[in-house]
């Protein structure tokens, strides 16, 4: 009877779900890069994909909504830094979630995170098309990620807790996501590295507001408190794969990737500009270094966007530090390139300028491609424990925040979806 009941209600909740998200427009939500970040080393990468939860309502910013949010509670219990990047639509669903993943780049990522289910319910998906879009999304989620990647079910979060839908047809899709949850439980418990965080309902503000920054505080810390044990490294297995083949393709396609996001980004032959100069000169003063670039690779040349202390602006592949740093995700230390087997006879360590210490953050296209890396050099060596890795990273994302900030400007949004 209850499955006769859904299935005459189908067509009158689909026309309601339509009214809400028309009265959703005039509710606040995110503008800026789709990503967040806290400090800290050896960062956890960590992609949220879904509506509901990853949406952002109620606030205008990444770092209010649940990418922040979320970057801040697990390096509260991890003391790691952390990395979230974000594809959020109000529309999505559990059939449609895969048109919104970057599988060709998911190998970047230590965990996904699935917010899915507020837009099903509220349509009334019966839980068999719930659970079989599920498998499908997930079986290819980790086919295209690296072997060790965890993938967290976020619960569908209580409808009663958000004022829009106490109707009746808000009481019949509450109904809806017990039975989603339920059904999403018992696929987890079945699936290995596949783990379900049920959300919390968050208190009703007395003044009306749809959500705001304590409501993604409390998702977030229920989130991470089931991501931090299966996320240290300690426990995990990592890919060995080089980059090229961790993405499934050859070092020509993976130059090809890198060539196109340039031009997306509009980084080639084009002049200075004042807004990385400010984070490249801020770099060698930070870091007390002589020299310092934001660098960019293409093809068998690596260029100096913005540079200061160098004389260069160009120089071969073969004679590039930033080669070697793009192939990892963290940061490259050179304490002294003479005694690195690598750069000893590089010709910027032997002639001029005769650098000696190097230090590197990858650069990366809002697609995922590794681009360039902001760089600091310097002629006297110094020790690995005397670098303060934890503010490079932070200037590097400083510096990737202005990219993407120009990316979404243009409409070139690869991760993250408008709402």
């Amino acid at each position: 009877m209850r499955e006769l009941c859904r299935w005459a209600m189908v067509p009158v909740l689909r026309v309601w779900a339509a009214s809400i998200e028309r009265r959703f427009a005039g509710i606040p939500r995110p503008t800026d890069a789709p990503q967040a970040h806290s400090p800290g080393i050896d960062s956890d990468r960590i992609l949220i994909v879904g509506g509901g939860s990853a949406v952002g309502w109620g606030v205008l910013s990444h770092s209010l909504a649940l990418p922040g949010a979320l970057a801040r509670a697990l390096t509260d219990r991890t003391g790691r830094g952390a990395d979230v990047d974000v594809s959020a639509k109000s529309s999505m669903m559990v059939h449609s979630a895969a048109h919104h993943v970057d599988f060709a780049n998911l190998w970047r990522y230590d965990a996904v995170v699935l917010t899915l289910g507020i837009g099903d319910a509220a349509r009334l998906t019966s839980t068999r098309s719930w659970v079989t879009g599920l498998g499908r999304l997930i079986d290819r989620i980790q086919h295209s990620s690296s072997l060790g990647v965890e993938i967290f079910l976020a619960g569908i979060e209580p409808m009663s807790s958000a004022p829009v839908f106490k109707t009746t047809f808000g009481r019949w899709a509450g109904t809806q996501v017990l039975a989603l949850n339920a059904a999403s439980a018992d696929f987890c418990a079945g699936r290995e590295r596949v783990t379900f965080v049920p959300l919390p309902a968050t208190p009703v503000s007395a003044a009306g507001r749809f959500r705001s920054a304590s409501d993604y505080d409390l998702w977030a810390d229920a989130l991470a408190g089931s991501m931090a044990a299966p996320l240290d490294p300690r426990g995990r297995s990592t890919h060995a794969l080089p980059p090229a083949e961790a993405q499934g393709r050859t070092p020509d396609q993976v130059e090809e990737g890198r060539h196109r996001a340039l031009m997306s980004l509009n980084l080639l032959h084009t002049a200075p500009e004042a807004r990385f100069d400010r984070i490249v000169e801020l770099a060698s003063r930070s870091l007390g270094t002589s020299a310092a670039a934001f660098t960019v690779l293409d093809g068998d040349r690596q260029w100096h966007k913005s540079v200061v202390g160098l004389g260069t602006t160009e120089i071969p592949r073969s004679s590039s530090f930033c080669t070697i740093t793009v192939l990892e995700p963290a940061a490259l230390i050179v304490p002294d390139a003479l005694l690195d087997d690598r750069f000893r006879d590089n010709p910027l360590v032997v002639g001029g300028p005769r650098l000696r210490f190097y230090a590197g953050f990858p650069i990366e296209a809002p697609s995922g491609e590794r681009i360039g890396a902001l760089c600091v050099y310097d002629q006297e060596p110094r020790t690995e424990e005397a670098v303060d890795v934890v503010l490079l990273r932070e200037l590097a994302l400083l510096l990737q925040n202005e990219l993407w900030q120009t990316a979404a400007a243009s409409g070139d949004e690869p991760i993250g979806q408008g709402a």
